[in-house]
């Protein structure tokens, strides 16, 4: 499994302030402002924003992933957004979502991001790491707990 503590930073996880969809991912895209890996930050909150108007990236369990790749990032980044409210999303179970993982990905590396939405949605899928992600203390102490394999 692809290691998903390469790609997080503390500086790219929060605590959301958004009530709606599109108020959190504009909150998380802009986590990604004057990251290296992403030379034109507004072209891919509007690649995110495109591609959650196509189909929504909430997946069940109080997750969202959204995620584009386009030519202007460089390599993959991650940034983690947690909203102890919860955010009306239109995910597959019609349930609020409280973590938002976003990937950001460089165009034509389909495999590779594969991996690591894999690894980030099975991690995510057990129960005890959902309950721990919402119950840590601050945004930046999600990472060890999405990252410990």
């Amino acid at each position: 499994m692809i290691p998903i503590a390469e790609f997080l930073h503390p500086c790219r996880t929060v605590d959301l302030v958004a009530s709606t969809k599109p108020e959190a991912l504009i909150e998380i895209c802009r986590v990604l402002e004057g990251c290296a890996h992403v030379a034109d930050p507004a072209a891919f909150e509007r690649a995110v924003l495109d591609r959650e108007d196509a189909m929504s990236t909430g997946i069940g369990l109080g997750i969202a992933v959204p995620h584009a790749k386009i030519p202007s990032v460089r390599d993959f980044v991650v940034s983690l957004g947690r909203s102890r409210a919860g955010i009306e999303f239109n995910s597959l179970d019609g349930k609020p979502v409280h973590l938002v993982v976003l990937i950001a990905g460089p165009d034509g590396r389909q495999g590779r991001y594969l991996q690591l939405l894999a690894g980030i949605t099975l991690r995510l899928k057990r129960e005890e790491v959902r309950k721990a992600l919402l119950a840590a203390p601050t945004a930046k102490d999600m990472i060890p707990i999405l990252s410990a394999l």
